[in-house]
């Protein structure tokens, strides 16, 4: 009776055990069952999820991420991305409603255009070392995101102040939207813009664009709809498609004679536009092509962004005295004082803001010629390691003739565009004439170029007397000035061969 007893109990916990087993088989099976469902894969590629759980874990394995595999999805709140990922394609994760943060591991090494575009709720995100490689407008639409956290150990990428950049700064990529301040000052050290970088920046309200701009890229600024004014520099040669296409709330441009190419849709939907400019440049033609108003005085200061900036610098600095938080970049401010220039901490450097304007000196110097004149002195104390600057007389007309320094060796861009100036002889020590330096000096009929300026950039003697009358009146249908440079053809461009002698051309073959 015992061993039937043990018997009989021993064959029931048997199936007691066989059928937990199964069941807990049946569980695990079926959680397989629905991850595979959350998630479509070919190989180690994403090619859709369907999850709809707050937090989303990523299989691991997965290698690439397709466009558009996320886009949509109202329920996630935060992915959770594998070691070993390394691509994230076009709109990934664009227009996820919810989605409140995002880490991108370190060994993720591209991410598509407008990957994280419009999601609102986006507040938190992390960029790995490896990344190398974004597209246009990453986080476009991401209104609650004010900075972007990149990895110490990235050598490629850098955010600051809101900004996304190349590591050397030199490529701007993307203002975040949801940065703060109403201005932007770009450094010196950026020379590209990608396109849509601020696109959708409802904060930005003025902005002065630096020195090494040489075009503005299509969509640059559209849609930053609270954009106010734009300073572009004398660098700046070319306004692309749709570059402030419904910049609804642009009131001033200021194009500067450097300017040769606007597209027809470079201010597309934006109705309060002015354009301040000069007398017979692009930018003047174009207001005028296009019905916008024209400026001669403009209607906010071309250093209003920059005011702006140290007027915040000079807050921080304040809080800073007084032991608050201060933002580490900019926090002192001189500018409110009568000195040559505006000095301002960045980085733990000085850096002085000069303003040409007072780039005077008073006639104190007991071995100072008596009748030297005011532009001369100007000029003696400008040139810095043997550079005139850049746009150092610039539309100065009452400068009618000047004695360049005989050791100087660089003309800066515009240095005596729109001035004066009758004659010009160049000091043999000078190699290089910048763009545009004597642009439209149109009283200018004689020019004295000697062979060793081996470097003459575009547009330097445009619209001079001296050119206009080369070009009525020269014999040969090639300008070639010193060290071999074409600076003008007036022949054909089915005829053009270049001359043995030339060793550079510094004009456009028509």
């Amino acid at each position: 009776m015992k061993k039937k007893s043990v018997l009989t109990i021993c064959s029931f916990a048997f199936v007691i055990l066989t059928c937990g087993i199964a069941f807990t088989s049946l569980i695990i099976r079926s959680k397989a069952i629905n991850a595979s469902e959350d998630f479509q894969m070919e190989k180690s590629t994403l090619m859709k999820c369907y999850s709809t759980d707050e937090v989303c874990v990523v299989p691991s394995g997965t290698k690439a991420i397709v466009a558009g595999a996320f886009e949509g999805n109202d329920s996630i709140k935060r992915v959770v991305l594998p070691d070993g990922l390394e691509e994230i394609g076009f709109n990934s994760f664009a227009e996820m409603e919810n989605l409140e943060r995002v880490v991108v591991p370190e060994s993720v090494r591209k991410i598509g255009a407008s990957a994280f575009a419009n999601c609102p709720n986006l507040s938190s995100a992390y960029l790995g070392k490896d990344l190398s490689q974004i597209g246009s407008s990453i986080f476009a639409g991401c209104q609650n995101l004010k900075s972007v956290d990149v990895s110490d150990e990235n050598n490629y990428l850098t955010c600051i102040d809101g900004v996304i950049y190349s590591a050397d700064k030199t490529v701007l990529y993307e203002m975040l939207p949801g940065r703060e301040k109403s201005f932007f000052v770009f450094p010196d050290t950026v020379a590209a813009i990608s396109p849509y970088a601020f696109w959708g920046c409802d904060n930005l309200e003025h902005t002065i664009i630096s020195e090494s701009i040489g075009v503005i890229p299509p969509y640059a600024f559209s849609n930053a709809r609270n954009l106010k004014s734009a300073v572009l520099s004398f660098n700046t040669r070319e306004i692309s498609m749709k570059a402030f296409e419904n910049c609804v709330s642009l009131e001033q441009v200021y194009i500067p004679d450097s300017v040769m190419n606007i597209s027809p849709t470079a201010f597309d939907g934006c109705p309060k536009l002015s354009i301040y400019a000069n007398e017979m440049t692009e930018g003047k033609k174009f207001a005028e092509e296009n019905e916008f108003d024209v400026l001669y005085t403009p209607k906010y200061d071309l250093n209003l962004a920059t005011d702006l900036r140290n007027e915040y610098a000079s807050e921080q600095s304040k809080k800073r005295q007084e032991g608050s938080s201060y933002d580490e970049d900019v926090h002192f401010d001189a500018s409110k004082d009568d000195s040559l220039g505006a000095a301002i901490i960045v980085n733990n450097n000085a850096v002085v803001l000069m303003d040409p304007e007072k780039l005077k000196v008073s006639e104190t110097s007991s071995d100072r010629s008596s009748n030297e004149s005011e532009f001369d002195t100007i000029l003696g104390e400008s040139i810095y390691h043997n550079i005139i600057p850049d746009n150092l007389f610039y539309l100065k007309s009452d400068l009618t003739e000047v004695t360049i320094p005989s050791d100087t060796k660089y003309i800066g861009k515009f240095a005596f565009a729109r001035t004066g100036l009758k004659k010009v002889e160049i000091p043999s020590n000078v190699v290089s004439i910048g763009f545009g330096a004597f642009y439209h000096c149109d009283d200018l009929k004689e020019v004295i170029i000697p062979d060793t300026v081996t470097e003459i950039e575009p547009q330097a003697f445009e619209k001079t007397a001296w050119l206009n009358d080369w070009y009525e009146n020269g014999e040969s249908d090639y300008l070639i000035v010193g060290d071999g440079i074409l600076i003008a053809y007036k022949g054909s461009k089915e005829d053009y061969v270049k001359p043995d002698n030339v060793k550079s051309v510094a004009c456009e073959i028509n």
